[in-house]
């Protein structure tokens, strides 16, 4: 008799497939409902399908008038949190699958989900955001948001031509620049806005704790789009930048396993979860890897994202603490000021506590960034030592 497995190999993929499909099929009845039937949006998402429900990951935010559909989870979840901090709600957050915009999908779940949120009578205003989107196909969704009635925010990561003349479309570099320009397309006055200014003071003392050779970042990281944000921000100043998730091949990593230069992970990719679960549910995962490259005497500083929320660990950062004490007290022993950079992705409404999160890190020696595209602004910063490119 065959013994039976709880958990095996390629059901986590499974799992994912099946909660694409479900969510392709709903949008698709939800469009039918309203377009084709006719049936008023607001019946169709407030009576017949769950509303402000959070599926698999997402964090508790409060309830406003800016729409979200995402073609990237921690992306979606990012600029969520941040509309959140400016003052903003959320009236409905609208995933798409991290390939929605991928040649071969053709952004047809985006579509879809703007549709929706035109028609939302709680919507005032559209975010669009999505991992590096193929050329065409993004083309295709700025035009498609460009015939929409509201105020359309695009934050597409990456090479993405995109010109500042489409009426009503309101294009963004970072994410929290997106973040801001939703909010005040939304209504809040934006001289009210903490706009948490990168810390230049902070960059300047830790260049001077760091030696000539310590020049090269090591982010390690639990959120697809949160990797790729701060990938894109090394690149702009360095051109030996790795990842296993590069939209150059070149610089893919031949082994990802090891690291090369400045080298992002995305630990939540394919090769990574294939048979195991996403580092968001099981941080572990990544321990051995950061100890390996808290080693290595040429890394000036290691980033860290945590995230919280639903669906995730209900202590991420725990999990990590012992590893990042063994790193701290081996690198003070060979001479070296070892960097930690590290950013809690949540709320305070999420169950894991972010004040006590964020604590946890800072009583260990762990430098706390505010969101996700000062993380990418500050490590880049902090081994800056002369520009490359």
């Amino acid at each position: 008799m065959k013994e039976w497995l709880g958990w095996q190999k390629g059901d986590w993929g499974a799992y994912f497939g099946l909660l694409a499909n479900n969510l392709t099929n709903y949008f698709t009845m939800a469009g039918l409902l309203i377009f084709t039937v006719g049936f008023p949006a607001e019946f169709v998402y407030t009576r017949i399908a769950p509303n402000n429900v959070g599926l698999c990951f997402a964090n508790k935010v409060n309830r406003g008038n800016i729409g979200i559909v995402g073609a990237s989870g921690t992306g979606s979840q990012e600029l969520s949190v941040r509309i959140q901090e400016f003052g903003g709600g959320i009236s409905q957050l609208i995933g798409t699958g991290g390939r929605d915009l991928s040649e071969e999908v053709g952004g047809i779940m985006m579509m879809d989900g703007i549709q929706a949120l035109e028609a939302d009578e709680e919507t005032d205003v559209i975010v669009l955001i999505s991992k590096p989107p193929a050329k065409k196909v993004a083309e295709k969704i700025l035009k498609f948001a460009g015939e929409i009635s509201k105020p359309v925010v695009v934050f597409f990561l990456g090479e993405v031509e995109n010109t500042e003349t489409v009426p009503g479309i309101y294009f963004a570099k970072r994410s929290k620049e997106a973040a801001i320009q939703a909010v005040v397309l939304a209504g809040i006055d934006e001289e009210t806005l903490n706009k948490r200014a990168l810390n230049l003071p902070l960059i300047e003392e830790i260049k001077g704790k760091l030696k000539p050779e310590q020049q090269y970042i090591r982010g390690l990281f639990c959120g697809g789009t949160l990797c790729d944000e701060a990938m894109f921000a090394a690149m702009e100043y360095f051109d030996n930048v790795y990842s296993n998730i590069h939209p150059d091949q070149n610089r893919q990593l031949k082994n990802n396993n090891v690291s090369q230069e400045h080298t992002f992970i995305d630990f939540g990719s394919d090769e990574f979860t294939s048979g195991k679960p996403h580092p968001m549910i099981d941080p572990s995962t990544r321990i051995d890897r950061f100890l390996q490259e808290a080693k290595d005497p040429e890394v000036g500083v290691i980033i860290l994202d945590f995230v919280l929320g639903y669906g995730a660990h209900p202590d991420p950062v725990g999990v990590m603490l012992p590893a990042i004490e063994e790193a701290k007290s081996f690198a003070e022993e060979e001479g070296r000021h070892l960097e930690i950079l590290g950013y809690v992705l949540g709320t305070e409404l999420d169950e894991q506590n972010l004040t006590e999160q964020i604590k946890k890190l800072e009583d260990v020696g762990v430098t706390i960034s505010s969101s996700s595209q000062n993380t990418g602004l500050l490590a880049r910063g902090f081994v800056q030592k002369e520009v490359t490119k």
